[in-house]
């Protein structure tokens, strides 16, 4: 009798993820106490989606909020939305005046605006909050309108400087001015646009920004005792949002004018990194932070050059400072729908969103590792399943699904664990 052969990957799979409940709120939280052990006492906990406005993925990912909330004490909920929007959306949660839906608009400003599951989740924050001890605060960490405005950071820049530093108002105004004709309802209408622009205009709002950054960077004694240290690091914030924002628009239009450079794509993930250790180096000691965001975005591995993908994503910058404080969970599918971008220019987002049915997994893919789990959605621990494929010198998948395609990624290397829902459906917003 000859030896046994090792478990392949899916069999080790199926034989060892842990399952879930059905994706819904009302499930009692024993499955989820892997998570707590997965989490352990690392201060950000970040959780994925292989695409946004996905039912089930907004469905887990709040049952998954309100255990870390109710069970581990995370006080801070950070997602992928413009940062300085985003301060309209905190007060809210924590019980203030206004509209939600107004609050979220444009929807473009990113997640949680772009789904009913998204906004029921700060709903379930606010009322959370009512009664809690322990509030829970809201954070949008993202350049503004998805890299399609630089208005909604740099209107506030404008109001601050009237009153720190009146003579430096008209560069944040000079900047509007130029970059108004840009707007439109993501980074992709603005990359459309930038096309037909002369490069001496790029370089003008671009020179424009730079002189702005470095008013109000050496200019940090004097705003602080004249506005307050919290005022000011706003203010500056939100400068290196526009800063950042124009960068990944110009790197944009390059991609669509095919000379793609992966670095500067990294712009838009570079401000949502230093966004959040901004956030934690602010808070109080012991803070513990939930991050929402695109599996694209936290994965903790960089992307090769010419990569699709930025060089450098958030997760990676992340994983790069805090170390084991830093836990990356992503979030995927078998069957079912999902969403396919198709790009536009003409359409006021720079692309449409429609239907299609979820592809089948590649061999290649971490997708396949879950064919033997098609009951209940199941949560793998990738540092167990790389030891044990590593051991037996077992080949690991290389790509991982976003929206209706699969883009190379070593997935084991890049997530903590990842949870694989086996069927998905699309968020109400979107329909069929």
């Amino acid at each position: 009798m000859g030896p046994c052969l090792p478990l392949t990957l899916t069999e080790w799979t199926s034989r060892n993820a842990v399952r879930l409940a059905a994706p819904g709120l009302d499930a009692p939280p024993e499955d989820l106490a892997t998570l707590r052990n997965l989490v352990g006492d690392a201060r950000v906990v970040a959780l994925g989606e292989n695409s946004h406005q996905i039912h089930e993925f907004g469905l887990l990912r709040e049952r998954m909020l309100r255990f870390l909330v109710r069970e581990c004490g995370f006080t801070v909920y950070a997602v992928e939305f413009g940062a300085a929007s985003g301060r309209a959306v905190d007060a809210w949660v924590q019980g203030g005046d206004g509209d939600l839906d107004a609050l979220l608009m444009p929807r473009a400003d990113g997640y949680p605006g772009q789904s009913a599951e998204g906004r029921d989740t700060l709903r379930w924050l606010r009322a959370h909050n009512a009664t809690a001890p322990r509030p829970v605060r809201f954070a949008g960490l993202d350049i503004p309108a998805a890299g399609g405005s630089l208005a909604p950071a740099l209107e506030p820049v404008a109001k601050y400087l009237a009153d720190v530093d009146p003579d430096a108002v008209r560069y944040a105004r000079t900047a509007l001015e130029l970059s108004e004709p840009l707007a439109g309802g993501s980074g992709l209408v603005s990359a459309h646009t930038r096309l037909a622009l002369a490069p001496q205009a790029q370089d003008r709002l671009s020179a424009t920004l730079g002189r702005l950054l470095n008013r109000v960077s050496v200019m940090r004694e004097i705003y602080t005792r004249r506005s307050g240290h919290q005022a000011y690091e706003r203010a500056l914030s939100d400068v290196w949002a526009a800063w950042r924002t124009d960068q990944m628009q110009r790197a944009m239009s390059e991609l669509l004018g095919g000379a793609p450079d992966a670095a500067d794509l990294a712009a838009r993930d570079r401000y949502m990194a230093e966004s959040l250790l901004e956030l934690l180096d602010q808070s109080a000691p012991g803070t513990r932070i939930v991050l929402a965001a695109h599996n694209a975005h936290i994965q903790r591995t960089a992307n090769p050059q010419g990569s699709p993908l930025p060089c450098a994503p958030m997760g990676h910058v992340l994983a790069q400072e805090l170390g084991t404080d830093y836990v990356s969970v992503a979030l995927t599918g078998g069957s079912g729908r999902t969403v396919r971008n198709v790009p536009d220019p003409t359409h006021p987002a720079g692309m449409r969103q429609c239907a299609a049915d979820a592809p089948e997994a590649t061999p290649d893919s971490v997708e396949a590792l879950f064919a033997g789990v098609p009951e209940a959605p199941a949560l793998l621990d990738t540092h167990a399943l790389t030891a044990h494929a590593r051991h037996h010198g077992l080949p690991e998948p290389t790509h991982i699904r976003m929206d209706d395609g699969f883009l190379p990624v070593p997935a084991l290397n890049a997530y903590d664990a990842v949870i694989s829902v086996p069927r998905t459906t699309l968020t109400a917003d979107l329909g069929e």
